[in-house]
């Protein structure tokens, strides 16, 4: 009888084979990694790019840009709507704006607007409650997306919390000031500049304004990424303070002068240790850097609209003469 003869692997050559696979795998697993985060960084890049557009057409109605932190109603404890509640009907968001209590009528005798959890604009908290702004997130972010959860109002869905902040300019513009001494624990603290294009209180800059012109002036920067304690544990260091992209600021004269979804230049890019002065003070330090999720540096939007993405190595002496709209210096290649 005639025997037919089987070929097969052997238990050698089928592990070999998997090894080859594996040692593939590894090698393509990075490429693949780095393909999504590049697809993830893009669509960072349109985000403020169509914020960038919305300013644009904002100051085309208005002949200025928003103010990064409007003040409610002058003379009393009124916190206002910040820059991301202006130029939500230049944003495709016209249905969501016109919902919006704007005067504060809805927000008690202190007429809130951007204050909106219980006991203040609850009618702003239950409208926003849920709602998701695409282009307020950055896709590479591993924040949550929305805060004030734990609240009655706006409730377990909480409000939306941008991964991108107003620039108020550098420290070292001639308006900063020093609030490092500041004891109230509901005050801004560290140095505060009011030389950028959208700066608190209710102030309102156009181009005409930028003096040191549009393409070498940043508006809007990252915050897309956690802050690291000293041990190692992470924590969110936006500048909403876990208060919305709605809220804004109140008129001085009541001895508040937080300016929120605002920040003042004082850090390299990509600075995220909480412990720096001024950055991890969890009452409202007014110097939380840009920084991003994305490895090596971070986007930030000019005032001609044009999205530049700034690594962490950046000269910061640079990145002030970008915050600051009129200091006179010259920018060069960046």
């Amino acid at each position: 009888m005639k025997r037919t003869s089987r070929w097969a692997f052997t238990l050698v050559e089928l592990l070999v084979v998997i090894a080859i696979i594996g040692v593939l795998v590894a090698l393509l697993l990075p490429a693949v990694q780095s393909a999504r985060e590049a697809a993830r960084r893009m669509q960072c890049t349109n985000n403020l790019k169509q914020i960038g557009l919305a300013m644009h057409n904002y100051h085309g109605a208005n002949n200025c840009f928003p103010s990064g932190s409007m003040m409610g109603r002058p003379g009393a404890w009124s916190w206002g709507p910040a820059w991301g509640v202006s130029i939500l009907p230049y944003a495709e968001q016209t249905t969501l704006f016109d919902q919006f209590d704007h005067s504060g009528v809805n927000g008690g005798g202190s007429a809130q607007v951007g204050l909106i959890y219980q006991g203040h604009n609850e009618f702003n908290g239950r409208l926003l409650a849920g709602v998701a702004i695409p282009y307020l997130f950055c896709p590479s972010s591993p924040l949550p997306r929305f805060v004030l959860t734990g609240t009655t109002v706006p409730g377990p869905k909480g409000a939306a919390s941008p991964t991108y902040t107003a620039v108020t300019g550098a420290i070292d513009h001639s308006s900063t000031i020093n609030k490092e001494g500041q004891s109230n624990a509901h005050m801004h603290k560290g140095r505060r500049s009011s030389g950028g294009v959208l700066i608190g209180g209710g102030v309102f800059h156009s181009f005409a304004h930028i003096t040191d012109g549009a393409s070498n002036t940043i508006l809007l920067g990252e915050q897309s990424d956690f802050c690291v304690r000293a041990d190692g544990t992470r924590v969110d260091c936006r500048s909403d303070f876990g208060h919305s992209f709605a809220m804004g600021s109140v008129d001085p004269v009541n001895g508040d002068d937080r300016w929120f979804n605002t920040t003042t230049v004082r850090y390299s890019i990509n600075e995220k240790r909480w412990e720096t002065p001024w950055v991890g003070n969890e009452f409202y330090a007014c110097n939380r850097p840009i920084q991003a999720a994305h490895p090596s540096g971070a986007s930030v939007l000019l005032g001609d609209g044009s999205v530049h993405f700034l690594s962490q190595s950046t000269d910061l002496q640079l990145l002030y003469n970008l915050s600051n709209r009129d200091d006179g210096r010259v920018v060069g290649k960046f």
